[in-house]
This record gives C-alpha cells, structure tokens and sequence, in this order.
C-alpha cells in the first residue's frame, strides 16, 4: 500500500508543476489526532498524512486516497508501539475552513513481554549456558515491559554487540521471532545466536610509523599473543595510543577475516603528530593574575621517543620555568619522567623563589594511576619587613589516584581521589623530619535530568615538631577557587609578622548545586568550609558561599561565581576552568 501511494504521489507530483517549489502557503487540511500524548506524537511522525497538510498541488483524489490508508497505517504504527488491539475511527469534516481530518484512537492495553528465550550454539553445553545467562541478565526488553519493536531491535543488536565483544568475534543471529498474543496482550520473544570460533589475540600489525619505534606500539598492549579476545582490550589500546601524544590519529581493528586458525591478527594504524612544537597562551586566574606561557615540545628527542616538554610562565603572584624529559611506556607498563623547576612567588606578604629536581616512575591501569617519586627541594623565604630563611628536603613520596568520571572536560557523574604520601629525614639533604599526608576526593551526582550536586573535601597534615626547616610548598595554605571561594587565594593560614605563611594541618570542603537552564549553561549555588593552621588544635573553620554561571566550553567547565567570604567580610569575583570546585 506504501509502494502504490508513493507511486499515487510521484505521478501527482510530475504532473504539477507550479509545485514543485515546495510546501508552502495555507494548509489544505488539518489533522486532529485523539489519542493519548505520547502516542499522539509518534503517530504525527510516522503517518504519511501529515506531511502533505500544505501541499499546495494536493488533490481531492489524492486527499481520498490518504483517507483510506490512515486507519491501516495508524494501526501498524501502534503495533510498533506495542498496541495490538486498537479502536480507530477517521472522520473528514469538509464543512470547516480549512477541511478537518480527526484520527481518533483508543490503543487498548500494551502488549507486554511475557517471556524471553535466548539460546546461544557452538560452545559446549556448559559454556553455552553461561553465555546465554550473562546476555540474559542485560536484556534490555525484559518481562513485564511493553513490547515495542524498536526496544525488540535493540535488544537482539545489545546481545549480539555483547556476545561478540569478548572471544566471539564472528557472533552472528540465526534466528529471532516474537509470537504475539494480542487476545492476552502478552508476547514471547525467542532470541537464539550463533557464537562462531573461541579467537585468541593474534599478531601485531603497525602501519603509519617514520620517526617512532614499534616499541611505543607495542609496549601499550593491554594483553600478550594468545590471550582470548576482547573487543574493551583493542579500545583500551586505542585510548593509550591516544594519551601518548605521539599520534594525532589511531585506530585499532581485529578483523574476523584475517583470522588464522583462532588467532585474530590486530592492526594498528597512526598518523604521527609532529615531533616538535612551539606554542603560547594568554589568560587570567582569580588565583594568580594574568597570565602568559610559551611552550616548546620535542616528541622524539635524540630520535628515541622521548618526549621533553619546557614551559615559562609569568603570572601576576608567581613565575616559573619548567622542564621534564619523559620516556616511552615501558613493557612493564611503567614509565619514567625526569623534571626540574624554578619558581618565584609572591603571595600574602610571603616571598619564596625554589628549585625543585625529581623523578618518578608512573604506572596507569585502567582507572587508576600509581607514583613513585624522589623529589628535592630547595627553598629561600622572605616575609615582607622581616628577615630571609631557607629550607630543603629531600622526599621519597608515593600517590595513587582514581577517576570514574563519565566525562573528562564535562562530567555528569562520577568521582576523583587523590592520595599522596611523603617524607624526609634530617642528615638526609633535609632541614626537617617531617611525613606529609594528603587526600582529596570529588564526587559528582546526578539529580535527574537538568540538577546536578558537586562535593569535595581536602584534608593534609605535615607531621613533624616544628614547621621550621620545611618548604612553603610542602606546608598547606587555604581559600581561592578550588578551597574555599570568597577569600584571596592563599590568604588562610598561618599569621606571621603580617604575612601568611603554611601550615602542618589543613581541612575544607565544599557542596554546590547546578542547575542546567540549557544543555550548555547552567546556574550554580555552592558553599565551601575550612581553613589551614599550624596544628590541629588551632584550626578553626571559616565560611564562604555564593551564586555562579556554568558554561560546557570546548575547553572545559567554564566557572563564574560571586563568591562571599564571611569572616573576611569581602565578596568576589572569581573564575576557573576546569571540574574542581
């Protein structure tokens, strides 16, 4: 009937010419569809009839012939939607101005799942068992829900997809059928999949590679040759041939039909990004100031893959300049970085100029990242109108972070935890004995549709006898954007001789509700909490709250707040860039 009305109208079509400049002018009918509101606006997609409500070349002929198929039409429309035993009724009236069309429908009760029988063939009975329950405990259609035949779709495309991403690569469906009861309004589905060969990882092929080793291919797989396959363990490899920077394009494939036996051969295809790379910026933190950069990148220095990074950076509050020299993954999934910094900063009253030279041995599996470092720092302090001191430290240290935010630059959901330790010995290039300890978490809730909620804490402690003797850098001080908002950055923490030094004992936290007016801008509402000390005893929190605008920027989470801070007495102005709060 579909075939013989696009025909009908083809022909019509053709044979109007002052039409074919489009739809426009008034309507030559109306439709008034009666039905309940989620149905009524899947039929106005689906009928043919409303999408020739204007056409100005429309004639009373073709007008009978869409008439006549609206009720079979309609009724097919519902049965996708899972509505086997409507009551439909067409009615023309040719006395209004302009013609009124009413499609009235009663859908009668959904037809429900009332059951599902999946069978999986080609592994032992046992092994098919299991299979066909894992797939059965992500069936997307279960019983009870309507029977819908795009969910129906979906469904035997989810279980496939599902099937195929670990060892059955070749899974394909041998047969599928629904068996519809419309007196009972209940339906059972019969699902059954073919699951092909047990393949196993086979060997590597890289192509698109001039200036780096195979190594930096090769020292990323997630697996060894002969491991079962796993489709999440090629998209993991592309993920890290991504992060490596080396590549501006990866893509990763195991073909079904270059399997050998029960070996999939993978293929690995690059495109490099250009060794070396100079690059500047300009901005403005309500931290530190304005801000300019200049960057120099070699992805490949001395032609064995290592990457040396250099950045200066001038700010209103600090200076610095910045080097790390960084070496391809290793096969043991470790890597090493070699850095060395220079910085001065001049900050509530507090003057530090340091040098700092480490390294660190990285490790990253999944979701999380693990350091070890060896770090020493040498420091001179001047407190304005006083005297100048120095510190050093040499520190062994270990972190270990985890993220399992949904989005990077744009997260919905998720969390973040950092841990770090670290820890010096006097006699040991150290001015002090000290152990520092830092934790800091972000939680991130949906709260449905258009509402989410953000918290963080921080809370760092520097035990020792005495800060005396320990680097600005290592001690903690408090308030700004990412602790607590409404105070100068910095400005909580010690009191000495009018300028505010670190502190061996820090704790904040902050809750804050978005609200999502568009899907790129919302309105927020935060509180934060805390304060740095010299001991515990002498901590005592301040407030700070306020209102701000959220963008989703290309380049991040674009923060604007009006943040007050209550003992200060002080509202503020303060931007940020970037998921912290």
């Amino acid at each position: 009937m579909r075939l013989a009305l696009a025909a009908w109208f083809c022909a019509a079509f053709a044979q109007a010419p002052e039409a074919r400049g489009g739809a426009t002018g008034a309507a030559r009918y109306q439709v008034v569809i009666q039905a309940p509101p989620a149905l009524r606006a899947e039929l106005r997609r689906g009928l043919d009839i409303e999408r020739w409500t204007h056409w100005p070349g429309l004639r009373e002929q073709q007008l009978r012939s869409l008439v006549r198929a609206l009720p079979g039409q309609a009724r097919r429309e519902l049965e996708a939607l899972g509505y086997f035993t409507p009551r439909i009724e067409v009615r023309l009236h040719r006395s209004a101005r302009p013609p009124q069309l009413v499609l009235r429908v009663d859908p009668g009760p959904p037809t429900r799942v009332a059951g599902v029988h999946l069978q999986v063939r080609g592994p032992a009975p046992r092994e098919a068992s299991r299979l066909a329950a894992r797939l059965l405990r992500h069936w997307e259609l279960g019983v009870g829900k309507v029977f819908v035949s795009s969910r129906w779709r979906s469904a035997k495309s989810g279980a496939l997809l599902r099937l195929g991403a670990r060892r059955y690569a070749a899974a394909r469906i041998v047969g599928s059928r629904a068996r519809v009861d419309p007196a009972r309004h209940r339906a059972q589905l019969y699902l059954c999949l073919d699951s092909g060969p047990a393949y196993r990882f086979g060997a590597l092929q890289v192509r698109g590679l001039r200036r780096y080793p195979e190594s930096v291919v090769r020292n990323l797989l997630p697996w060894t040759r002969g491991d079962p396959y796993s489709q999440q363990q090629l998209l993991q490899l592309q993920a890290r041939l991504q992060d490596t920077h080396y590549f501006r394009q990866a893509t990763v494939a195991a073909p079904v039909a270059a399997a050998r036996g029960d070996e999939l051969p993978v293929r690995v295809s690059v495109v490099e990004q250009r060794a070396r790379r100079l690059g500047a910026g300009v901005g403005y933190s309500s931290n530190t100031g304005a801000r300019a950069r200049l960057d120099y990148t070699d992805l490949n220095l001395l032609g064995r893959a290592w990457r040396l990074r250099g950045r200066i950076q001038a700010e209103t509050l600090q200076q610095s300049m910045q080097a790390s020299l960084a070496l391809p993954r290793r096969a043991d999934g470790t890597r090493l970085l070699v850095l060395s910094r220079l910085r001065h900063a001049d900050i509530q009253g507090l003057s530090t100029r340091s040098q700092t030279l480490g390294v660190q041995r990285r490790r990253a599996q999944h979701a999380t990242e693990t350091v070890e470092s060896l770090q020493f720092i040498q420091e001179q302090q001047r407190i304005s109108g006083a005297g100048a001191s120095s510190a050093m430290a040499l520190m062994p240290g270990w972190s270990w972070s985890r993220s399992s935010l949904d989005n990077r630059l744009h997260p919905r959901s998720g969390s973040l935890l950092d841990l770090r330790v670290a820890a010096a010995a006097r006699g040991l290039l150290s001015d002090q004995d000290f152990i520092r300890l830092y934790l800091h978490g972000l939680r991130v809730l949906p709260l449905g549709r258009r509402d989410q909620l953000v918290l963080r804490a921080q809370v760092g402690a520097v035990l020792s006898p005495s800060a005396a003797g320990i680097p600005q850098q290592v001690l903690f001080r408090a308030g700004g954007v990412g602790s607590v908002r409404g105070y100068a950055y910095q400005s909580l923490g010690v009191r000495q001789d009018g300028a505010v030094v670190g502190g061996r004992a820090l704790l904040t936290a902050g809750v804050e509700q978005v609200h999502w007016v568009l899907p790129s801008w919302g309105l927020a509402l935060f509180a934060d909490a805390g304060n740095a000390a010299d001991r515990w005893a002498a901590w005592h929190p301040v407030l700070g709250w306020g209102v701000g605008v959220r963008w989703r920027s290309p380049a991040g989470l674009l923060s604007v707040n009006l943040a007050h801070g209550q003992a200060s007495g002080s509202t503020r102005l303060e931007f940020h860039v970037g998921i912290g709060l």
